[in-house]
């Protein structure tokens, strides 16, 4: 009786050890996974801001880059053509519109953009 106790015992003291160093290098794996996460978030927000400088000379791009003024935030470009003008953001991954950046395509496509001109005499 005494035996089985004690193999009991031992048997509950090296799961006890075994959960312990397993719960431990889950930690350590979930801290390395949090560095490459925010590696690779990084590395994305890099790729994304050459794309943007890049893309008037890609095929990409529909007009002239000689036309396109670059802005960065909130939009990347407006683009002064002839016949119109065209407000221009440039995503690449599966990147989306950021709030603001919808808010100001909202105005557009409700016609809510106007033509200001101040004189400072």
């Amino acid at each position: 009786m005494e035996g089985s106790i004690l193999y009991l015992a031992l048997a509950a003291a090296l799961a006890i050890t075994l959960c312990f160093f397993i719960y431990r290098e889950n930690n350590f794996l979930r801290e390395d996974y949090k560095k490459l996460l925010s590696q690779k978030k990084k590395s994305e927000v890099v790729t994304g801001q050459i794309t943007e400088k890049l893309a008037p000379f890609t095929d990409h791009f529909p007009y002239n880059p000689q036309d396109a003024q670059f802005l960065g935030n909130p939009i990347d470009y407006i683009v002064f053509e002839k016949e119109k003008i065209s407000i221009v953001e440039i995503k690449s991954g599966r990147s989306r519109l950021t709030k603001k950046q919808r808010d100001i395509k909202d105005l557009i496509n409700k016609n809510k953009v106007e033509f200001v001109e101040i004189r400072i005499k």
